[in-house]
Parts: structure tokens; C-alpha cells; sequence
């Protein structure tokens, strides 16, 4: 084996573990290491037509190091698909996503078979050092804005009126409505804008197979409500956002919340849970924030809810914050710029580059000194 970086996880994703991969791929070529990109899992919503990886893919597992962008649970399958001479011999990274408070303890033996994890959030850092025996780093995701075609129209091609003032909440259906939380998007945006056609709730998602009656029943007996269920590129969702004027996200828990994130870096305003892995940049200055509960999670509400907790938003905490973000502009124009600041200094492929370079030149190391 050659010194140099295999990268495991959903490339071609278009959803944000996708964007994971291909921002840590960026990062890698940026220092000049030799990297390999074996494509895993194949499934979900993908496009090969916007990016050009093709060149560093390939179905073996080349070098010394093993970095898995999937959660540890899709790692688990990967050994039972290919076996245990992925790992034998390897150096093998979990650089893997987590939402709720806690591991669970009976899946404690799946990190065993990672010689660490990278944490991509002081939440997710909490939870694997408590219930996992295994060296845990904080490397937070890079943030950044794709090159994309600024001619693209997505006030016309999604149907977006731009003379209108829009909220805008991007969501993965499969995520699970429970955790996403959109009908508490809706209650509150119910309250702030009941009678106010010249406002609009815009809900981007994908993979809704029409099948919630909570969500029917908005989407009939209101008609400020856009539902948008198509799977975008990345060009078409950024132009997306560019055509809102706000976003919103009162999800129950984040591993990180890239799309928070990224509508920062759009300098567009944030209302958002005070709560999980986007509070590293959700503070007062930087966000609307919505206060709320943490609770235990109901049962079955969602996987491994057992013993874990999540955020209950106040709904209406929700709808004074959405309502401070429509009425004051100044207040709106301070916030946003404090948010584009703190993005774009933090989570910089290059502040995130120097994080992953010095962990890298110290495994790197340990492999030459065995």
C-alpha cells in the first residue's frame, strides 16, 4: 500500500453528506495528498453531470488510509459487504455524522473497528466521548459556496415571486419529518402571517411521497405555502435561496446544519432551534434564535430514540422571532453580516484544510514510525 487517503462515502450525493465528501475531497487535493475515492453507499438521489471526481474514483481501496464520510452505522455495513481487509493494515477515520445527544451503548463495539472519529460539531463531540472508546477530533465541515451559474432563474423556475417576502426551510424528507420538523415551520409561520399574502413559506425537500396529512392539509388550506419536491443541483438550490429572503429551521436536532450554514454564507437572515451542532454558530448575534425544551424523545419517534433526547421549539418564541426578522431591517442587515463573517472565517476550506493537515501529518506519521 501507498501513502495517501481512500475516501468512503456517497460522492455524487446530492444531499448534504454528498457535500461533505466532496468538501473534504477539495480540502485534500488542496494539500497535495494523494487520494482515492471509492463510491459507497450507491443510493439516494445522485448526479455525476456536476461534478468531475471520475478521475480519483476507482473499486479498490488503494492507500494506507481509510476516511468513512457515511455514519458509523453505514460503516458496520460496509464491512459486511466487503469484508475485514478493508480495515486490516489500514489506519481507518470515521468522519461521520451524528444528531442525538447520545451513542447508543449497545452499538458501543461499531466504533471498535475505527481507529478514530472526527466530530463535526461540539454536540457530536459529546456524544461519542461519552459512550465510545475511541480518540475523537473536532473537524467541522467546510462551508462554501460552489461556483454556479448566476443566470440561473429560480424565482421563474421554481415559481419563487421574488416581490414577495419568502421564508425558505431545505429539508431531506428521508431525514425524517420528526427530526427536520417542518410542521413546526408551518404553526409558527401560521401565527406570524395569518392573512399576509405577501409573505410565503417556501419548503424545499425531496423524497415526500405525498403520504403526511399534517403537511396536506397546510399545503391545501394555505396558499402562502410552497412546496417544492424535486431533487436540485447544486447550482439550482443556491439560486433557490439567492431568490428567498429569510430561512428558517426548527428541526429537533443537527448533527452540524450545513444548510443553516450556507444561507449564512448568502447572507440571508436565520431563524433557528437554539439547540444540537449548529449553536457552534447560532449565537445571538449571528441567528434569530428559538428557545424551547429538550425532552426525551417519544418512542419510536425515530431511530435509537431510546434514552436520548431532542429540541421541542416554542412555537410562539418561533413566531416573534420570525416576526422581528420580517419587521426590522436594520436589526435583519446586523445579523446577517455578523453571520457572513463568522462563516466564512471559520469554516473556510482553508481554516478546515490547516485542522485536517495537522491531524493527517500526525497519522501519517504513526504509519512511517511502524
Amino acid at each position: 500500500m501507498m501513502l495517501g487517503v481512500n475516501i468512503i462515502g456517497p460522492i455524487f450525493g446530492e444531499f448534504g453528506i454528498g457535500e461533505d465528501v466532496r468538501s473534504l475531497v477539495q480540502a485534500l487535493l488542496g494539500l497535495d495528498i494523494e487520494i482515492n475515492i471509492f463510491e459507497y453507499p450507491k443510493k439516494g438521489n445522485f448526479s455525476k453531470a456536476s461534478y468531475s471526481f471520475d478521475q480519483y474514483c476507482s473499486n479498490n481501496l488503494v492507500f494506507d488510509i481509510n476516511i468513512f464520510c457515511i455514519p458509523i452505522f453505514e460503516v458496520f455495513r460496509f464491512i459486511s459487504e466487503y469484508g475485514f481487509s478493508a480495515f486490516e493494515g489500514r489506519y481507518n477515520i470515521g468522519y461521520s455524522p451524528w444528531e442525538l445527544e447520545k451513542w447508543p451503548k449497545q452499538y458501543q463495539f461499531m466504533a471498535s473497528y475505527l481507529d478514530e472519529l472526527w466530530a463535526s460539531s461540539h454536540h457530536t463531540f459529546k456524544a461519542y466521548e461519552e459512550n465510545l472508546n475511541v480518540p475523537i477530533y473536532l473537524v467541522p465541515l467546510i462551508v462554501e459556496l460552489p461556483s454556479f451559474n448566476e443566470n440561473l432563474t429560480a424565482s421563474i423556475s421554481l415559481n419563487i415571486d421574488q416581490s414577495k417576502f419568502n421564508f425558505l426551510y431545505v429539508f431531506d424528507s428521508n431525514s425524517t419529518f420528526a427530526r427536520k420538523n417542518p410542521h413546526d415551520a408551518i404553526s409558527a409561520f401560521q401565527k406570524a402571517f395569518w392573512g399576509h399574502p405577501e409573505v410565503v413559506l417556501v419548503l424545499k425537500t425531496m423524497g415526500y411521497r405525498q403520504d403526511n396529512d399534517e403537511l396536506n392539509r397546510s399545503l391545501k388550506d394555505y396558499s402562502n405555502i410552497v412546496l417544492i419536491n424535486d431533487c436540485l443541483s447544486r447550482s439550482e438550490l443556491f439560486s433557490l435561496y439567492k431568490a428567498c429572503d429569510a430561512y428558517v429551521s426548527l428541526h429537533k436536532a443537527e448533527g452540524f446544519g450545513r444548510t443553516i450554514a450556507e444561507a449564512m454564507l448568502l447572507k440571508k437572515p436565520v431563524i433557528t432551534s437554539n439547540y444540537s451542532g449548529n449553536v457552534d454558530f447560532c449565537i445571538e448575534k449571528t441567528a434569530f434564535l428559538v428557545q424551547g425544551d429538550v425532552k426525551a424523545i417519544a418512542p419510536y419517534a425515530y431511530p435509537f430514540w431510546f434514552e436520548n433526547r431532542w429540541f421541542f421549539p416554542d412555537i410562539e418564541n418561533a413566531k416573534t422571532q420570525m416576526l422581528r426578522c420580517f419587521n426590522d431591517s436594520t436589526l435583519r442587515s446586523n445579523i446577517t453580516e455578523n453571520a457572513y463573517q463568522l462563516i466564512s472565517n471559520t469554516f473556510s476550506s482553508q481554516t478546515i484544510s490547516k485542522l485536517i493537515s495537522r491531524r493527517l501529518d500526525d497519522v501519517f506519521a504513526k504509519i512511517k514510525s511502524h
